[in-house]
């Protein structure tokens, strides 16, 4: 049972949503405005945090800002003006993923199911032999412990979906690749956001390791993609 909290101060949609997540297995907590809300956090760390943006007193953005100084845990923000800055800075500020209301609550259950299913991917251990890392310019990449480290350097603290975007472009150096191509090889279209999510993950990857001398770069195909660039040495 994954335990999840849903902040939103439209106590109808706050508890429509923790209904259907409920219905579906999971424990739900409900905070109808961000009071008390990182403490609870920094106590117990829920699975899944699902957050509005609009909000009287701290928004969700100002609390995506905070919660993301001392957490990765997976965020689901949601919002009723749908402009697509607040997408934007959701997901550069380190949101998961995104939903605009309107929505279908069985959407966002189907979400949090997708992300669950990354987070025991993540977490749960291979019995299988352990594969060697795989050396991208000067980082070590270790599929199995999910770590990515700067050979003789420090380990770069990455999100689910930016250790995963890593690893397809450490996979398949100077292949370029269009953002349709990348949702579809590296989630198996287990992802239901918009495409231009791809943007915004390789912008926060790449502030990542760009002064890091990491020798991997994640440059644009015009018109097309991204693709990566590693040096040799």
């Amino acid at each position: 049972m994954s335990r999840i909290i849903v902040v939103d101060d439209d106590r109808n949609i706050c508890q429509l949503i923790s209904e259907y997540l409920k219905k579906d297995g999971h424990e739900v907590e409900e905070f109808f405005s961000g009071d008390g809300l990182i403490e609870r956090i920094k106590k117990e760390s829920p699975d899944c945090l699902i957050l509005d943006i609009m909000m009287p007193g701290i928004n969700g953005l100002q609390l995506l800002t905070l919660i993301r100084s001392f957490s990765e845990m997976p965020i689901i923000m949601v919002s009723a003006r749908g402009e697509e800055m607040d997408r934007i800075m959701g997901l550069e500020l380190g949101c998961n993923d995104f939903l605009g209301k309107p929505f279908h609550p069985r959407e966002l259950v189907g979400r949090v199911r997708s992300m669950m299913r990354l987070v025991e991917s993540y977490q749960t251990p291979r019995t299988e032999a352990l594969k060697p890392p795989i050396r991208a310019g000067n980082l070590l990449i270790s599929e199995e412990y999910r770590k990515v480290q700067i050979e003789n350097g420090p380990e770069l603290s990455l999100t689910i979906r930016e250790f995963e975007l890593l690893l397809h472009f450490a996979r398949n150096p100077n292949r370029p690749f269009s953002r349709e191509q990348v949702i579809r090889q590296v989630w198996d279209y287990d992802f239901l956001g918009d495409v231009r999510v791809v943007d915004e993950l390789v912008k926060r990857l790449r502030k990542k390791i760009l002064d890091l001398a990491t020798g991997i770069s994640i440059d644009t195909v015009w018109g097309y993609g991204y693709k990566a660039t590693v040096e040799t040495t």
